[in-house]
Formats: structure tokens, sequence, C-alpha cells
């Protein structure tokens, strides 16, 4: 009689830890597939951001008039993708210092043409690619940055083989400046980027995926749920939730960093730029914050003590 109750209580313990098991990678496939496809080419082909460009003001015409804008493709290396990309200058010279620009997510290259007029004016060449599913690039899956900082490597890698003399700097926006950021902790980084400008930086993707799972009230712990989509992640493409936080990487990088952001930002809130800051191990650092702006607005609000500010970073580290 104790033998069968024995191997009663052990069958039922492996059904519950089956059960258990069962549950929680349904659980982490379900978060996968909700976190790590956020955009498609679709939702940010160039239609979309010809009426974005229309909607902020921007000369789209008088741009493309005003410089050379030649389209390239670069191979990925973490992957067999191309990364759709415009090189941008006056006259066809790629003998200049260069800034690579990585828009947000909703964005492509196109979207990041104001601030490469930025640049441009004050005589640098500009590089600027579609991030991962975005625009032109069909390499699946959005990852916060993680992979997408792979793409990057490739970008810098691609000007350093045209011009090994030539210095870059990197310009990021939200979900882009968090591609930029967990770049900059990399060795290639430290060893090639002059400067990097994080626009309302996105830090930290379990803060924004607890945010939404508290508000939606699932009914499900929300530890439980990131811990499932984690590991689901870890499994599928090599990382976990953890390895997208920003200041994890910045923490390692010696790239003077300025960051800009703003007090009324409720996407990317104003702490999280705080806190990269912060982690940041070098002085060659600036925070610039506005009061009113929207998220990733400050550029159209502020234009000369934004275009000021970078310029002047460049300069007092003579970058």
């Amino acid at each position: 009689m104790k033998k069968i109750i024995k191997i009663f209580i052990i069958s039922l313990g492996c059904l519950l830890i089956i059960g258990i098991t069962a549950v929680s990678l349904m659980v982490g496939i379900t978060m996968f597939n909700n976190t790590m496809q956020l955009v498609d080419n679709e939702s940010t082909n160039n239609e979309k951001m010809y009426s974005y460009l229309e909607e902020v003001g921007f000369d789209l015409k008088k741009f493309t008039s005003n410089y050379n804008i030649e389209a390239i493709y670069i191979q990925s290396s973490t992957g067999n993708h191309l990364i759709p990309a415009d090189y941008i200058c006056h006259d066809g010279n790629r003998n200049k210092d260069t800034v690579i620009l990585v828009h947000g997510l909703g964005g492509n290259r196109l979207s990041v043409y104001p601030v490469a007029a930025v640049f441009l004016k004050n005589g640098y060449n500009v590089l600027a690619y579609d991030q991962r599913s975005s625009g032109e690039n069909k390499a699946p899956y959005t990852t916060f940055g993680y992979l997408e900082s792979r793409d990057l490597n490739d970008c810098v890698a691609y000007l350093k083989s045209l011009n090994e003399n030539i210095k870059i700097g990197l310009w990021g926006t939200s979900f882009g400046a968090a591609t930029v950021g967990i770049f900059l902790g990399t060795e290639t980084a430290n060893e090639n980027i002059s400067f990097a400008v994080l626009d309302s930086p996105l830090s930290n993707m379990t803060y924004m995926l607890e945010s939404e799972l508290k508000n939606m009230e699932i009914g499900i712990p929300v530890d439980y749920m990131l811990l499932s989509g984690s590991i689901v992640t870890k499994i599928k493409l090599g990382f976990s939730y953890k390895d997208t936080d920003v200041c994890r990487h910045t923490v390692r990088t010696n790239v003077p960093v300025l960051i800009i952001n703003s007090y009324a930002d409720i996407l990317t809130p104003h702490f999280m730029s705080e806190d990269i800051y912060n982690s940041i191990p070098h002085n060659k650092k600036y925070l610039f914050t506005v009061d009113d702006s929207r998220h990733a607005e400050i550029l159209f609000d502020y234009p000369e003590e934004y275009e000021w500010n970078i310029l002047n970073f460049i300069e007092q580290y003579n970058l």
C-alpha cells in the first residue's frame, strides 16, 4: 500500500512539473511573440516616412537636391540579411568624418533626415540605415537594441573599410538610442567611435514591459510572465531581457556621450537618461534636458539649442 501511495505521489509530482513547464512555455512563447516583433517592413515603409517628414515640416525635396544621397547595402555579419543605408554628403567625398544615424521604433532611415541636415550643414557626412524589420531591412525580430547593435557594428566596419582614418560619431533616438547604448559597451566602439548622442534614450526593456503588463491586469503574476518570456527569448535568440539593459553596456564605454531628453517624455522618462548618464564611468558626458517636449521632438521644439549642444559637446572635447 505504501509503495502504491509513493508511486502515486511521484506521478502526481511529475504531472505537476510537466503542467507548470507547459504553462510556462506557453506564457513564454506568447511573451516572445508579442515583444520581439513590434514593427514590420510594411508599417515602416517609405510612404509612411514621407507622411511623417511632411507632418514635421521637413522639406524633403530641398534636402535631396542639396546633398548627394547614395543608396548602399551592407552585408550583415549576424544573419543573412542586407542592411540598407543611405550615404549622404555634399559632393560624394567619403573622406570626411561621418555620423551614423540610428532611427527609432516605427521609423526607417528616411525618418532621421531632419537630424542628418544638422550634421551635414556642419561639415559631416552621414550614414543613415534601416534597423531590423524596418524599411527595407528584412531581418526578423525587433530586439530592443540587442541584435540591432550587431548591424550598427557592421556599419562602423563598413566606414572603416572605406577610410581607416575618418572619425565616426553616433546618433540614435529612442529605440535607436538603445541600439547605440548597447553598442557602446563593445571593443569596436571603444576603439573606433569619437562621440555618441543619445536622444530620448530607452534604457530598460524590462521596465517598459513590466509597466505595460501591470496596466493590462491580465491576472498572471508579472514577474512570472517576464521570467518566462526572458527564458524563451534566451532559447530562441540567445539573449535575456536583462541583456537589453543599456546601463549594463554603457558602464564599459570610454566614448564621450551626450544625452538629450525631456522631463515631459512619458515614453522614455527622464530617469532613463539619468540612469544611463550615471552608468557611464568617465567624465566626458553631458545631459541636456528640456522641460516640455514630447518624446523625441526636442529637435523640432528647440532646433537652435539642440544643434548648439551637439556642436559644443564635440568642440569641448575636441572630437
